[in-house]
Formats: C-alpha cells, structure tokens, sequence
C-alpha cells in the first residue's frame, strides 16, 4: 500500500476542509482546524499532517481511508 507524505496529507486535509465550509492553519509546530462562521470557530489542533486529516476527516463527517 502506497504511504502519502506529510505536505500530501495536509494538501489532502485542506481540500477536504474546504469543501465543508472549514480551513486548516500551518502554524509551524501545530495544525489548526476552524470551521467558517461569522468568526471563525476553533475545532481542534493536531501536531502532526496525518492527525489533522483524520481531524477534518471527522468533523467533516468523511471516512478516513487507511494509509
């Protein structure tokens, strides 16, 4: 089974978030997941580019696939 790399996941991780009305944040050390409000809301933070996918993964409502 093919492994994504890091910036793959995180690309993986905006697009999916974008197309349910969120946005991820690169704040070098830690991921940052908002959703799109009026002000934007805090969901969650994550260290690692896998960990916030699976983060927008759920909250968005998406299954994960296995890497």
């Amino acid at each position: 089974m093919r492994q994504h790399s890091p910036r793959q996941q995180f690309k993986e991780a905006q697009t999916i978030a974008a197309e349910h009305n969120m946005f991820v944040v690169d704040k070098g050390d830690a991921f940052l997941l908002y959703r799109k409000a009026e002000r934007p809301v805090f969901i969650g933070k994550r260290s690692s580019a896998s960990a916030i996918r699976t983060l927008v993964c759920n909250a968005a409502g998406v299954p994960t696939r296995k890497n």
